[in-house]
């Protein structure tokens, strides 16, 4: 590989098929000693950030038993 006059490098197709690179996949650089390391970042499961976002939203003190209810229940009445 070489390095364009806008410091930029093409990753082989072989390469990008093998770790599932696209467009709008995210990599690193990783620099050991003499050595370059690509990596690619793995986005964030989605449900974990929803649940971190909504950690600590609640302003009520109900019970699981009542959150269940309100949650079930049928709002289309």
């Amino acid at each position: 590989m070489r390095i364009t006059p806008d410091a930029q490098i093409t990753i082989p197709p072989e390469i990008r098929e093998a770790l599932s690179i696209s467009r709008d996949v995210e990599l690193a650089f990783e620099i050991e000693g003499d050595r370059l390391y690509l990596k690619k970042i793995q986005p964030a499961d989605q449900i974990s950030t929803w649940i971190n976002t909504m950690r600590g939203c609640a302003t009520r003190n109900l019970s699981t038993d009542q959150i269940m209810t309100l949650t079930r229940s049928d709002d289309s009445q």
